[in-house]
């Protein structure tokens, strides 16, 4: 009997047989994944507000509000396209505007910003009451004035939005109780009060301008042409009796403060043969003494002098103190010669 006896496999042959198990195991697996199905992630996106910006608008304001103002009420002149196409139509050079600005803005020079539209609106007012028939100049000087005007008006506007209410500071309660000190101080206060006589309420503040050196034969209506620039705020004019003087005197009431620098700056001006004085007057029933008076009169005559009221020219810058200068020079060249 032929008895077959079966080798046992070599080490090497097992091992390349691992192998190919596990190369095929691998791509059963990979055929495994790929043929499942593929399953793509969904990822919610939910779109959300976009972020209001870091400025918050500002609520609108209702009509009647400072920035809503109707400027047009209070000066018809802005409104008016009559004289509007009338003063545009008259050609003007760059330097007859330069000098007429010039001119206006040494006028104005010390006017508050809110009292300059008033002031330039009375100009305006003036020219036209006084010329029936608007020359070429006037119309030049309206224009330049009505820009003015509008310029004044946005800056003004401007301040006005600008401001910021302030917040009234809180006020921190102290719990004092009934303290005697407390008590004592009560009744200082009570005694005080009680103590001081009742005061006559104040009435609204006057503006009034003594006018001297006039001339005999003067009359309103004189007064009215002199100081045309500011008809309007003239409230009354009174005139003294002047039997047997050399000259006449008179008091003109103003409604304003910038109509009454006005009239200061009219001080030392011609009315006919007549250099007027148009100075400060102290109230009758105040409490101004005559030292104050003076003091006060002589300072508005220096701010008038320096150009600071409202319509005055620096003195340096008149026509009589150049001419005073030049003579004076004359007089120095022909002594040392």
């Amino acid at each position: 009997m032929n008895t077959s006896t079966s080798k046992p496999p070599s080490p090497i042959k097992q091992k390349r047989k691992r192998k190919s198990e596990l190369r095929l195991s691998t791509s059963e697996h990979k055929n495994m994944k790929l043929n499942k199905p593929e399953t793509v992630p969904t990822t919610v996106t939910t779109v959300k507000p976009p972020k209001s910006a870091g400025v918050k608008r500002k609520a609108e304001k209702p009509e009647g509000t400072v920035e809503n103002l109707d400027y047009g009420e209070k000066y018809p002149i802005l409104k008016d396209q009559e004289l509007v196409c009338k003063f545009l139509k008259v050609q003007m050079t760059n330097n007859q505007k330069g000098r007429i600005r010039q001119a206006v803005k040494e006028s104005l020079q010390g006017t508050s910003s809110i009292l300059e539209p008033e002031v330039i609106h009375s100009k305006i007012q003036s020219i036209l009451r006084n010329s029936t028939n608007l020359t070429d100049a006037e119309l030049r000087r309206i224009r330049i004035l009505y820009n003015l005007l509008k310029t004044s008006l946005k800056e003004q506007k401007l301040s006005t939005e600008g401001r910021k209410p302030k917040k009234p500071e809180k006020t921190k309660k102290k719990n004092d109780g009934d303290s005697p000190k407390v008590k004592d101080a009560a009744k200082k206060v009570k005694t005080e009060k009680s103590e001081k006589p009742d005061q006559k309420p104040r009435g609204p503040k006057r503006y009034i301008v003594f006018l001297g050196n006039l001339p005999l034969d003067i009359s309103k209506d004189k007064i009215i042409n002199h100081f045309s620039e500011m008809n309007e705020q003239i409230i009354d004019i009174r005139i003294p009796k002047s039997e047997g003087k050399k000259s006449a005197i008179a008091y003109l009431e103003l409604s304003n403060e910038p109509s009454y620098e006005f009239a200061l700056s009219k001080h030392h001006s011609m009315l006919g043969s007549k250099r007027i004085n148009v100075l400060y007057t102290a109230p009758k029933k105040g409490k101004v003494t005559k030292d104050k008076a003076k003091a006060k009169s002589a300072k508005l005559i220096a701010l008038q002098k320096s150009g600071k009221l409202v319509g005055s020219v620096p003195l340096a810058k008149k026509r009589s103190q150049r001419r005073l200068k030049m003579k004076k020079a004359q007089a120095k060249a022909a002594a040392i010669a």
